[in-house]
């Protein structure tokens, strides 16, 4: 009796190990970032991840804490969401961001201000221009 059930949760965890693999994302950490959708989004989520990323006119998705991404290149939008993250980028159009303590640098923008299209909620959150 305690092989069936040891077989069938075996069975359970790799059917879904196998699941997880067959789907169109590229795992780079087991700890919850992943880069998805032949590089045209970048979706970061969990703690203390730090990570470089090369990116041409895609989206950048962060959630989570304490996460520091230098993306190169171009996003149409970027969108953060939790505490303490700081993205840093080449350029950007848009900035959406949810929490608290949350820094976006960029250089420049393709808008016709020169200026990212900023939405902000929460407390000490910020867009600068390096």
């Amino acid at each position: 009796m305690k092989n069936i059930k040891t077989a069938g949760i075996l069975a359970f965890l790799l059917l879904g190990t196998a699941t997880a693999f067959s789907q169109s994302r590229k795992v780079e950490s087991t700890k919850g970032v992943e880069k998805t959708e032949s590089d045209k989004v970048i979706h970061v989520e969990g703690v203390g991840h730090k990570l470089n990323y090369t990116l041409n006119g895609g989206v950048v998705e962060v959630e989570g804490g304490d996460n520091t991404l230098t993306v190169k290149g171009s996003a149409k939008k970027i969108t953060v969401s939790g505490t303490g993250n700081t993205v840093y980028i080449d350029k950007v159009d848009k900035i959406s961001m949810e929490g608290g303590g949350n820094m976006v640098y960029y250089r420049t923008s393709g808008t016709k201000s020169g200026k990212p299209d900023v939405s902000i909620e929460g407390v000490g959150n910020k867009v600068v221009k390096q």
